[in-house]
């Protein structure tokens, strides 16, 4: 390209005239509607009209009515909503696997949840400044009650839909400068009203409810019991195969996913990978998982996944409905397999099990994440106070 500008081959003018005649395809490409000269020798055409849904314009020549359809669709493209943005957004980081079909669906809730406050989102992009953004946020933070989780949430959606709607030519507005100028108050966020005890099962609860599922032999069940004995993720215990176990270990390396279809129905589905590059490991193998897949085996001894019934693997709504019905009949709150994962944590740590295997067998980057997020208080008032009393009795 250099050279040949420098030698006269092309010129500026040329790659300029190029261009425009590129966009004005490009706008004329987008226009559905017929085009036709009338008897009357005008030229007519349908525009979309938000009333009326499309409406009737008329122009002297087909040169001007094709300037009136490039004007138009230009227009459109430079006045979308925020809630269009979005839509452009996800659908391109879906297109290019950027993001998987769950997080995405995630995505559309949090947009739901957060943008619908107010009706933001159907706000034209180009007419948000920092001021109103401003507002917004900190208004949704407050009058929503949200906690610094749910504020994160929303602040990844925004980001995502102003960096796009600036590569776009939609708003001008830096959102990487807006964030980090944005002066938050750490008062402002809501407390999670979670206690312990909405967190994680107790001692007592946990015995009751391995004891309840030994009582079954049937493979949802034993799905639950190896949550409770390896603390591994609801999506990668209904994904294993057979081929995943080993001597001594169960390795890692797979997971099941949850998302909904165009008709909103859930679908399953099996992804060769795990959920993080630490997500693929070796779970060791105790006397107990052992057992457990020794039940399975017998139950499903020519099955490729472990946990199959019916030709396919049992998904994870299965899992967590098992467990929920084993808690309404012991009268024992509801808490999902999450809980199970998070108290597995918890008693290793209660245990002085060595951070290193706790992170690993977590499958986390690093101890800080099972510390803050899944160390909780399993004990019940009696046994804290044989605890303490043990501690300062002499």
């Amino acid at each position: 390209m250099k050279y040949a500008l420098e030698n006269g081959i092309i010129n500026l003018d040329t790659i300029q005239k190029q261009a425009e005649m590129n966009e004005r395809k490009k706008y004329l490409d987008m226009h559905d509607s017929k085009i036709w000269q009338s008897t009357d020798g005008k030229w007519y055409t349908y525009l979309p009209d938000l009333d009326k849904k499309r409406k009737l314009i008329k122009r002297k020549s087909e040169s001007e009515i094709k300037d009136a359809i490039v004007k138009y669709y230009k227009n459109s493209e430079t006045d979308m909503t925020i809630s269009d943005v979005f839509d452009s957004w996800i659908d391109k980081k879906l297109q290019r696997r950027e993001i998987q079909k769950q997080t995405y669906d995630r995505y559309k809730r949090d947009f739901d949840r957060f943008y619908s406050f107010r009706k933001f989102g159907n706000r034209k992009i180009r007419y948000v400044d920092e001021d109103s953004l401003e507002d917004f946020v900190i208004s949704s933070i407050v009058e929503n009650n949200l906690t610094s989780k749910a504020y994160s949430n929303l602040r990844t959606i925004t980001k995502g839909i102003f960096l796009h709607g600036k590569k776009k030519g939609n708003t001008n507005l830096n959102i990487n400068n807006f964030f980090d100028d944005l002066d938050l108050s750490s008062k402002i966020f809501s407390k999670s009203s979670k206690k312990d005890s909405d967190n994680v099962y107790s001692e007592e609860e946990l015995l009751k409810i391995i004891e309840e599922l030994n009582k079954s032999q049937k493979i949802v069940h034993l799905g639950v019991l190896l949550a409770v004995y390896t603390g591994m993720r609801v999506g990668e215990i209904v994904a294993l195969k057979w081929e995943d176990i080993h001597t001594d270990y169960i390795h890692i390396n797979r997971r099941q996913v949850r998302y909904k279809d165009d008709n909103n129905v859930d679908v399953y589905e099996i992804k060769d990978s795990a959920k993080t590059e630490a997500g693929t490991r070796d779970v060791v193998i105790i006397p107990q998982v052992k057992k457990i897949l020794k039940d399975a085996r017998r139950i499903n001894p020519f099955t490729e996944y472990i946990f199959e019934k019916n030709g396919k693997p049992v998904s994870i709504h299965a899992l967590s409905m098992v467990l929920y019905r084993t808690c309404d009949k012991l009268e024992i709150k509801r808490k999902g397999m999450h809980a199970l994962r998070k108290t597995y944590a918890t008693r290793l740590i209660n245990a002085g099990v060595d951070e290193a295997i706790i992170t690993f067998q977590m499958g986390h980057v690093d101890f800080r994440t099972t510390k803050d997020y899944y160390y909780y208080n399993d004990k019940s008032k009696g046994r804290i106070g044989e605890i303490i009393k043990d501690a300062i009795c002499l």
